[in-house]
């Protein structure tokens, strides 16, 4: 990689942001291919390959996804009645679901997880009884859906897509997968991209001397 490669990559990781407001076009659909090859790059455990991006087209499923997170905020108000600090409480839940519901407004909406047959190293162990089944494998798995996320962040910078990862919906609806008619994957986040109708400022982020540590 040369010095404007590393430029103009630099580039596109300080300039990301995430963006919750999008114009009503459908980017192209190469675009978005490209996106999803990016992320099919990522590495995995012994390159097992999990990540799967489910692209929810139809308006029902957004509809009774929408209407499943309606039914999970309920809930939690109704859990908190009566709670020391039972205002903050709601004030937190319904600040969370108004954050979360721009999703259903943009142009490009997956669902991203996980396959649940799995080849990794620790599953193999699991399988042989040699080793108890612990959070390893699932942090293994978030690791890797991180990964091919920010290859898809990072190639939609490029095209001058925006995008937004969301994990709050899946607090409000546990049973996602059932509620969105989605088998044999284990969901692990929303992502939105589209067009950006918005220029976030600028955010101040944490720097290498913050993070890294000697040992």
């Amino acid at each position: 990689m040369n010095k404007n490669e590393i430029s103009l990559l630099t580039g596109l990781i300080n300039r990301r942001r995430s963006i919750r407001k999008y114009t009503p076009e459908i980017p192209p659909a190469g675009w978005i291919k490209s996106m999803i090859h990016c992320a099919a790059r990522a590495p995995s455990p012994s390159n097992s390959r999990p990540v799967r991006f489910v692209r929810i087209i139809s308006e029902k499923i957004r509809e009774d996804i929408n209407m499943a997170m309606e039914k999970g905020r309920k809930r939690f108000l109704e859990a908190v009645e009566g709670l020391e600090g039972q205002k903050k409480l709601k004030n937190r839940i319904n600040a969370y679901f108004r954050f979360s519901q721009f999703m259903f407004d943009a142009p490009i909406l997956f669902a991203v997880g996980t396959v649940l047959s799995r080849s990794g190293f620790s599953e193999r162990l699991f399988d042989a009884g040699i080793l108890k089944r612990h959070d390893r494998e699932d942090t293994d798995l978030d690791i890797t859906v991180g990964l091919a996320l920010k290859g898809f962040l990072l190639r939609g910078e490029e095209l001058g897509l925006g995008a937004c990862i969301l994990t709050a919906p899946l607090v409000f609806i546990p049973d996602i997968e059932e509620v969105a008619g989605i088998k044999d994957i284990s969901i692990k986040c929303f992502v939105t991209a589209g067009f950006p109708h918005e220029k976030p400022g600028f955010i101040e982020r944490i720097c290498a001397d913050d993070i890294l540590i000697e040992a």
